[in-house]
């Protein structure tokens, strides 16, 4: 089953490392990798509103916490946590939030993930 989405939405492949700790010298230890389906919103550079793709949740504030520079909706089914690091269309991006969306009827449609550039 797949959903209609709007011509500009980009449903891609994307890899997800977990990252398992930090190092002594403050780097990322990698774990596991595996690969799922992603909708873009938002990549590095994109300047665009996405407030009316992202949807609510009532725990979600309108506004991010701080700017992203990648958003992603991921399945609901998806591995992903906070601090993971996110490779999509040759990007690696280090997620900072994730929140869940749900549709008209408060049933949970898609995890939304906040990501900023890997450093």
């Amino acid at each position: 089953k797949h959903a209609n989405h709007s011509s500009d939405d980009r449903d891609v492949q994307c890899t997800i490392t977990k990252v398992t700790g930090i190092d002594h010298e403050g780097k990322p230890v990698l774990g596991t990798t595996h690969e799922e389906s992603c909708l873009i919103l938002k990549l590095p550079g994109d300047d665009a509103d996405i407030s009316a793709k992202v949807g609510s949740s009532p725990d979600r504030p309108t506004a991010s916490p701080r700017p992203e520079d990648a958003v992603l909706l991921l399945r609901i089914t998806t591995k992903a946590h906070v601090d993971d690091i996110i490779e999509v269309v040759g990007i690696r991006l280090k997620v900072f939030a994730i929140s869940p969306t749900y549709d008209g009827v408060g049933k949970l449609a898609h995890h939304v993930v906040h990501a900023t550039l890997c450093s």
